[in-house]
C-alpha cells in the first residue's frame, strides 16, 4: 500500500521516513527521549554523524543478519524486522520513546495471531498406561 504513494508523491513520504528522524524535516521534534541516536546529536554536528553512522551499521547488521540467516516463518520475520525497527528508532538522531512500541507490538501480534502449537502425533505420545485388570 506504501508503494503507490512513494511513486506518486515521494516528497512527502521522504520527509517523514527519513528527514524528520534523522532531525533535518522542516520542525524539530519537541521530545527529548534520552535515546542513544538522540543524545550523541546533541553534541553537535560530530555527534550527528556519528549517530547517523551507528544507525547505518545497525541497518547493515540487519541486512547482513537476513542474509546469512533467513527468517525460517512469520514469527521469525517478525522479530528480525521489530529488531530492525527498535534499532533505528534507538539509534536515530531525532528519535522518540514511542516508536518503540511498533516493535514491540509486531514481537507479539505475530504470537498471538499465528497457528496454534501443533498438537503431539501418535509417535510423540507418552505410552499409555495399561488397563486396569478386574478382580
Amino acid at each position: 500500500m506504501v508503494l503507490p504513494w512513494a511513486l506518486i508523491a515521494p516528497g512527502p513520504m521522504a520527509r517523514q521516513v527519513f528527514a524528520f528522524p534523522l532531525g533535518l524535516g522542516a520542525w524539530r521534534t519537541p521530545a527529548a527521549s534520552p535515546l542513544p541516536g538522540r543524545l550523541l546529536a546533541q553534541l553537535g554536528p560530530a555527534g550527528w554523524w556519528l549517530a547517523l553512522t551507528v544507525l547505518l551499521l545497525g541497518g547493515l547488521a540487519v541486512a547482513v543478519s537476513l542474509v546469512r540467516r533467513p527468517p525460517a516463518n512469520a514469527v521469525a520475520a517478525a522479530d528480525r524486522l521489530a529488531i530492525g525497527l527498535a534499532l533505528a528508532f534507538l539509534l536515530a538522531p531525532a528519535g522518540r520513546f514511542g516508536y518503540l512500541a511498533l516493535p514491540v507490538f509486531l514481537a507479539v501480534f505475530t504470537r498471538l495471531t499465528g497457528p496454534p502449537a501443533t498438537p503431539l502425533a501418535v509417535d510423540d505420545a507418552p505410552p499409555a498406561a495399561a488397563p486396569r485388570q478386574l478382580p
